[in-house]
Formats: structure tokens, sequence, C-alpha cells
């Protein structure tokens, strides 16, 4: 029985071929609509489950996810495991924060070395300059080098305007300066922070002298502070 074809008449419409191809499927064998549909129908049936699907994922993922960033933070050139979470997991713990609502993240598996090319350079850092340009970044921790970049950048605040009272006391012989953009002056923009316990506990800077940074449109400087202060608490 010749219930479809494949190759259609050129000069009938779609809509044309397709009323006569139903016209013909009346009273056929099963096999024959089957094999109709396969051939007619089942890519696009196929495709359409595929697209349903992907957007199910992204709507069930924009539903659950958390509504905002409570704290982002960047570490550069560590020397410890990217994958183990204990420390940022510690940390929302006891700040009591929702992370069913409020993000927290720490992502250590970044680096960056004036030696880079410019792709390599851009291609490494372009993942920081994303966050930060949809403010989902707040600190970054890093080598003189890769916070010297992000000073010339004007990426990072003044740690002066940043730290309380209490805090920009006690690191006040401890800060970093760094050329920001074209000025000529040299900013406080970090703050070494090498003797804070549980960056060594989790040896995340071995043998390094990391800088502690706030990014200069953070919106959660409260919790960029509290972290400051977190890792070096050794109770």
């Amino acid at each position: 029985m010749d219930v479809y074809n494949k190759n259609r008449d050129k000069n009938n419409s779609l809509s044309d071929e397709i009323k006569e191809q139903n016209a013909k499927l009346k009273g056929a064998p099963l096999k024959d609509k089957l094999l109709y549909f396969k051939d007619y129908y089942l890519i696009t049936t196929l495709i359409v489950i595929a697209i349903c699907a992907v957007a199910s994922s992204l709507l069930y993922s924009m539903i659950t996810a958390p509504d905002d960033t409570a704290l982002g933070i960047y570490l550069y050139n560590d020397t410890g495991d990217s994958s183990n979470t204990e420390l940022i997991d510690s940390f929302a713990q006891f700040m009591e924060i929702d992370t069913a609502k409020h993000e927290v993240y720490l992502d250590a598996s970044l680096s960056y070395s004036p030696q880079m090319s410019d792709y390599e350079a851009y291609i490494e850092l372009e993942k920081a300059m994303v966050a930060i340009t949809a403010s989902d970044l707040d600190v970054i921790v890093a080598d003189a080098d890769t916070i010297d970049y992000f000073a010339k950048c004007e990426l990072l605040g003044n740690v002066t305007t940043f730290l309380p009272d209490d805090l920009l006391e006690e690191y006040q012989d401890r800060l970093y300066y760094a050329t920001v953009g074209n000025s000529d002056e040299l900013t406080p923009v970090g703050i070494f922070i090498s003797d804070a316990p549980k960056l060594n506990e989790y040896h995340y800077y071995t043998d390094k002298d990391p800088l502690y940074s706030f990014v200069v449109n953070s919106d959660n400087v409260d919790y960029a502070v509290d972290f400051l202060r977190y890792i070096y608490k050794t109770d």
C-alpha cells in the first residue's frame, strides 16, 4: 500500500501533502501508520521533547535557585583542594545563612600570571569580570601580581572604606598598596593574610603570601568583613 511519499511532489503545498497522506492512512495497518509517523514526525517530536525538557530544567533551576548571592569569593593561585567546600560551608553555618535562599560560594580553581599571553589571561579572568559585572563577587584573595592586575582595572576598592574601625586598626600595618587605574597614587587595596588560621588549615596558600581584597561594587560588604574575621578564628 502506498501510504506515504518521502520525496513528495514539489508542486504540492505542505498542507496538501499532509491531507493526501492522512487520507491514505485511513484504514491502513498499524505498521504503516507507525512507519509514516517515523518518517514524517519522529524527528520533530524528539526536538520538541528535548526543547521542553531543557525549558523545564531551566525553569526548575530558576524556581529552586537561591534568591541572591550573600557572599562570593574567588581564590587565585592557591594551593588548596578546589573541590573542598568545608571552609565556606562552615562559614555559612556559623553565620546562620539560609543557603536555600542565599548563595554562598568560594571558587578556588582560578589562576593568573603576568607571564600568560593576553588570550590566556583573558580566559582566566573572564569569569571574574562576568561575576563582578553581575555584582555576584565580593572578595578576591590572591598573590600580589593578580591583585595588581585587578587594581589596575579599577575593580578593587580601597580597603580602608570597607573595614570597620577595629579591623582597620588591627590591619593598619599589613595593608598592601597598588596603583588603581591610571592614578599615580598608591591605594590600599589588599590585606596580607598569610597567617589566617583557617586558610592554613585547608592549605589554601602554603608558602605563599595572599592578599584579601574587596571588589569595588560588592553588595555584601558586611559578610565580606565577617569572612575576614572568620578565617582568623581559632576555635
